[in-house]
């Protein structure tokens, strides 16, 4: 029998690449608030998850055999302008899905960031010191310090910046990037910004591998790991991968912009090098990220069959 899958934040960009892909492997849940996919056939529940008690009447209604806890704020300068808000839902939230899940006895997993990291000697490992440059990657640092440090069945995912197809009612680099050479207008790419960024389908391969681990109840010589970091196999700027889409897909590099990060005023922060080490994860979940190229080519192939 399929196990049951409750997927917070499933209408995000990750958690409905995540739907697509795997939807028969898992008997999934996922929970929405504004955009309920369309596209997507699983068992969709709305739910605010500012009202924390909610979460876990949903949790003993539905009684998913595991939790994946995708939801949260994620825009970094939405966070500094709205750190309360922000931090409700990235902190108190997870924490109330650790509790929960503790209830019941089941596993949980934690999305969290590569921006935990202030980017000054990547690539790092789990065990590097985590010093975050913005309200966000605090956020999420402060929810990992509680749920591993007050909790013993949730694991957490360290993701780096994605990229993909992704829901009509949103976007990212890589479809902007594209949008904008398809319609022949520049965009800016950092050229001193560094991540070992991953497609939406890598990282969707990587947590399906995390799930079957956490549930996986046979005895391990080894204790588990609760911390992993889920990256590519190897950094890049956003300026070379912006030209690397170019190639792939044929489009013109000549619109595509070097930019220095200091000569634009971001708030935050932006750090320079937070790549991230996933030997560890690598090793653990018997796992590695194809190449960059071999993933923007999967990306072209699935476009042209759309």
């Amino acid at each position: 029998m399929a196990k049951k899958v409750l997927l917070t934040g499933a209408s995000g960009f990750l958690g409905w690449n995540f739907c697509k892909q795997v939807s028969t492997d898992y008997e999934l849940v996922g929970t929405y608030f504004r955009n309920k996919p369309v596209d997507i056939d699983i068992n969709w529940v709305k739910i605010n998850l500012l009202n924390t008690p909610e979460i876990s009447k949903l949790i003993d209604r539905i009684k998913p055999d595991i939790v994946v806890h995708l939801a949260a704020i994620t825009k970094p300068a939405f966070c500094e302008e709205h750190p309360a808000l922000s931090h409700h839902i990235n902190v108190y939230t997870a924490v109330a899905v650790a509790e929960a899940t503790e209830k019941v006895g089941i596993p949980m997993i934690f999305s969290s960031t590569d921006l935990v990291f202030n980017g000054n000697s990547g690539p790092y490992s789990e065990d590097d010191f985590s010093y975050p440059l913005s309200q966000y990657g605090l956020q999420k640092q402060m929810a990992e310090e509680s749920l591993l440090g007050d909790y013993a069945h949730v694991f957490v995912a360290r993701l780096p910046l994605l990229f993909g197809e992704a829901p009509p009612y949103t976007s990212n680099f890589y479809t902007q990037t594209i949008k904008n050479l398809q319609e022949g207008e520049s965009i800016r790419a950092f050229v001193d910004e560094y991540r070992t960024m991953i497609s939406a389908n890598v990282a969707s391969t990587w947590l399906q591998k995390l799930i079957d681990y956490a549930l996986d109840t046979t005895p391990l010589e080894e204790e588990k790991q609760y911390l992993l970091h889920l990256g590519g196999s190897e950094s890049c700027s956003r300026y070379e991968f912006a030209l690397m889409m170019a190639k792939e897909f044929g489009l013109d590099k000549q619109w595509i912009v070097p930019t220095m990060q200091k000569e634009l005023d971001l708030v935050p922060a932006r750090p320079p090098d937070v790549s991230l080490d996933s030997t560890l994860a690598s090793n653990t979940l018997l796992y590695k990220a194809p190449s960059l190229e071999e993933q923007l080519s999967l990306l072209k192939k699935q476009s042209q069959s759309n």
